[in-house]
């Protein structure tokens, strides 16, 4: 069968995903090098075919999934897709908002699912990984010079924090890595670093990664993880530890990669410092911003 095929985007890792139309049907393929890209791409398609059931409307529909000498391709049912950050940037704030629930609802489904006693264990042990990153962060740097207030956050809380929700986690959940359909649902990326954990785990990268650039987005995520309820304190609690251990960790992680990145990383993770004004609070202050209040205001007068 000869295939018709257009670029609709690529991937952090340089993986091309592509628009396919046969003579009866159409797909969306995910594709990169079999050499260094196949283990990832089996991850992303076995993740779709794990979360689906959850959130039908919200994940990829997995088809099949093959590789040659040069390509590994996973083949998915049909979505007419675009960025979502890309649209999230040429809107209006109470838009992003509103746009941002629809995202935090997906997640909440996602979420849903009941763990057997094994996945729960499963679950507790990534607390274990989290304490070795931050072992990590103390002898292998870079370290920060700001890491002083962070640091003594986490080390007066961590033994305190429990858990707010054991559950799969999704992983690298941030703005660029969701679609938007062309009716305006919201579709997850297949996720190569799914696993278990903490629910609250799911949401920092937008913190990490987003809440600078699009808070009114983010606080549209958090409201409708929560369904519009008020947001639970623990909730806030949990969130400021993990956005702390992130501010070093993760940053640290990337910060490794070129001179650049870290200068970049040095940035955000001062951001995120001061987003919990030096983790002296645990709601972020772009949540409580007049900015957010007005987003969330006008997109309940327009019924959004």
């Amino acid at each position: 069968m000869q295939l018709g095929y257009r670029s609709v985007s690529f991937d952090a890792h340089g993986n091309e995903y592509l628009a396919l139309q046969g003579a009866n049907d159409k797909f969306l393929a995910l594709q990169g090098p079999v050499g260094v890209s196949k283990a990832r791409i089996t991850r992303q398609f076995k993740s779709s075919k794990i979360f689906h059931d959850l959130a039908p409307s919200n994940i990829l529909e997995g088809i099949s999934i093959q590789s040659n000498e040069e390509y590994t391709t996973a083949v998915f049912a049909y979505e007419n897709v675009g960025e979502f950050k890309s649209f999230l940037s040429v809107i209006d704030p109470h838009l992003q908002y509103s746009n941002g629930k629809k995202l935090g609802r997906a997640i909440a489904l996602l979420h849903q699912d009941t763990l057997n006693y094994k996945q729960k264990d499963r679950a507790e042990a990534r607390r274990d990984v989290i304490h070795t990153k931050l072992t990590t962060y103390l002898t292998k740097g870079p370290r920060f010079n700001h890491e002083t207030p962070i640091l003594t956050a986490i080390i007066d809380r961590i033994d305190s924090l429990r858990d707010y929700k054991l559950t799969r986690r999704y992983g690298g959940l941030r703005f660029d890595n969701v679609f938007l359909t062309h009716s305006g649902n919201v579709i997850l990326k297949p996720s190569p670093s799914y696993g278990y954990g903490d629910a609250i785990e799911d949401l920092v990268l937008f913190e990490c990664e987003d809440a600078g650039q699009m808070p009114c987005a983010v606080a549209g995520v958090i409201d409708g993880y929560f369904g519009g309820v008020t947001v639970p304190a623990n909730f806030w609690v949990g969130y400021a530890i993990y956005c702390a251990i992130y501010a070093l960790t993760r940053c640290a992680e990337r910060a490794r990669q070129s001179p650049e990145e870290q200068a970049r990383m040095v940035a955000q993770s001062r951001r995120i410092m001061m987003d919990f004004e030096g983790f002296t609070r645990p709601i972020p202050r772009w949540y409580r911003s007049d900015l957010v209040r007005q987003a969330k205001a006008e997109s309940r007068r327009l019924g959004l």
